[in-house]
């Protein structure tokens, strides 16, 4: 199976950084809210608590561990992506089932060079880790002629 790329773990760093920012800004808000209302101190050491334990593991840990974890893989029949690292979840979409192919990126993703490709079936979706644009239009474009290639009868 294939790992997804070195770029992956500066992205998802990125994209972690701007929610880690809104939970700077509730804590800032909760210190405010307890300094004006004089509460305890614990409510700033469990503020700045809680933003450590964010950052080392958002920002951290989680892109790493994802980066080694994830893994993928298109066969002539099937797509395989495995994820996780306590709870693997393995999913794998019939190539005769594949209804659609989406390719879509962001303007974070862009400045690495990645995309994000969703396969949809008439049921569900199977989302792709992000991968290498060129990589990830090469896909799309190999799933697409795997669908037009598979005959059904229903």
């Amino acid at each position: 199976m294939k790992r997804v790329h070195d770029d992956v773990v500066h992205y998802m760093r990125v994209r972690f950084f701007w929610t880690f920012l809104i939970w700077a800004f509730a804590a800032l808000l909760a210190s405010a809210a307890a300094f004006y209302f004089e509460l305890s101190h614990w409510v700033y050491w469990g503020a700045s608590l809680w933003l450590t334990l964010l950052f080392i593991i958002g920002i951290i840990v989680r892109p790493l561990v994802y980066c080694r974890v994830t893994r993928y893989r298109l066969k002539t029949d099937h797509i395989i992506v495995r994820k996780g690292f306590f709870r693997v979840s393995t999913k794998m979409v019939p190539v005769r089932r594949i209804q659609g192919a989406k390719l879509s990126t962001g303007p974070v993703s862009r400045k690495y060079d990645l995309a994000l490709l969703e396969v949809s079936t008439a049921s569900s979706r199977l989302l792709m880790p992000p991968l290498k644009t060129e990589e990830a239009a090469i896909l799309k474009e190999e799933v697409i002629e795997l669908v037009k290639g598979e005959h059904t009868d229903v």
